[in-house]
């Protein structure tokens, strides 16, 4: 029915407030306005059909294109959207129509598409009812939803694991300990660096951190023991957090092992190499530290202190090599003390991988 003075309000159907225009200039006609709200609908990607109290239908909008009616067909529930999802969609405008009430359903469709049903009752101007059905395609909205899950499950199983990280690290601190300071300095450094690994994973949207940075990162904290600079060759691999997480504790048990073993020098130059190497079962990572002017031995030190190298090289030998399914290993060169980690190259632990040949 034309409309040819402005109106703003909404009638009452069924106990339900239904707006149904706030305000049109009496120039538009029904036909413009029944135009312009199609467009709107195929804008936000919604569907809206509408049938009489027998649920035959009067008009369909931006149906989805998994859908169709064919060319001279009536259409029918089970003959647009099949047959057990068109059974659900007259069940539902049913229990609508007999209750008054909204029924909202949702269905997965096509290649694993998500839709909203909405259900209704509206009144036709003849006071009789109709069924409105709003469709609205709602994947991105489910696939957001499941990122989301997914990313709080990681977050709880990351945090379960570093918990126990840090478990491990005071009880085995506090063993090699001789006295409170001692402990407290030595677990502190610890913890410092497992932050300090955690927040360039978290400044990388948990996808990884590379070994050079890693480093790099960890030689320049305060507890590190004095000016460190990393000389890097080879490939700068991307490390998994899980990775980088152990092999940042790592770098900081080296760098205290290298001041320890070198305690009067002023600045330290550390050689750290990075090559992919082709091994029996795979692809292998193989991590190289070398600090210049290191002495071969602990000449001089009390007890205490060999202790702290006890746990350094039990840590740096087995609890890190171990959390990547890797070996390490210490040998005597001609400058120093070098440490070589081999860890496979897999996707556990790499993000990216190079294929250069160590030789």
């Amino acid at each position: 029915r034309p409309i040819d003075f402005p109106i703003s309000g909404c009638i009452d159907c069924v106990g339900i407030k239904v707006r149904r225009l706030t305000w049109h200039n009496a120039s538009q006609s029904d036909h413009q306005l029944r135009e312009y709200l199609i467009l709107a609908l195929l804008r936000s990607r919604a569907c809206v059909m509408l049938q009489d109290d027998q649920l035959n239908y009067l008009y369909i909008a931006n149906l989805p294109s998994i859908w169709r009616v064919a060319n001279g067909e009536t259409p029918a529930d089970e003959t647009v959207f099949g047959t057990s999802l068109g059974a659900r969609l007259t069940d539902a405008k049913k229990r609508s129509l007999a209750s008054g009430k909204p029924v909202k359903l949702e269905a997965t469709a096509g290649k694993n598409r998500v839709f909203e049903m909405h259900v209704e009752t509206v009144p036709a101007l003849d006071k009789s009812l109709q069924v409105l059905t709003t469709i609205v395609d709602i994947t991105e909205t489910r696939r957001r939803e499941q990122i989301l899950k997914d990313l709080l499950l990681e977050v709880s199983h990351r945090s379960k694991n570093l918990l126990a990280v840090i478990q491990g690290l005071a009880t085995q601190s506090a063993r090699y300990s001789t006295s409170t300071e001692d402990f407290l300095s030595e677990f502190r450094g610890r913890i410092f660096s497992l932050s300090n690994a955690q927040d360039l994973v978290t400044e990388a949207d948990w996808f990884g951190v590379r070994v050079r940075e890693l480093a790099q990162a960890q030689s320049a904290l305060p507890h590190a023991g004095g000016k460190t600079e990393v000389a890097f060759s080879g490939g700068n691999e991307m490390l998994t957090p899980n990775a980088a997480l152990y092999m940042g504790l790592g770098f900081h048990e080296l760098l205290l092992r290298s001041r320890r073993r070198n305690p009067l020098s002023g600045a330290q130059k550390i050689h750290l190499s990075c090559r992919t190497r082709r091994g029996d079962d795979g692809d292998e990572l193989v991590v190289t530290w070398l600090a210049d002017g290191e002495h071969s031995a602990f000449a001089g030190q009390v007890n205490h202190e060999e202790k702290r190298a006890e746990f350094s090289s039990l840590l740096l030998e087995q609890i890190v090599p171990q959390s990547l399914s890797g070996h390490a290993e210490f040998a005597a060169t001609a400058s120093g003390e070098e440490y070589r980690l081999v860890f496979p190259s897999a996707d556990y632990n790499v993000r990216q991988r190079s294929f250069e040949t160590l030789d």
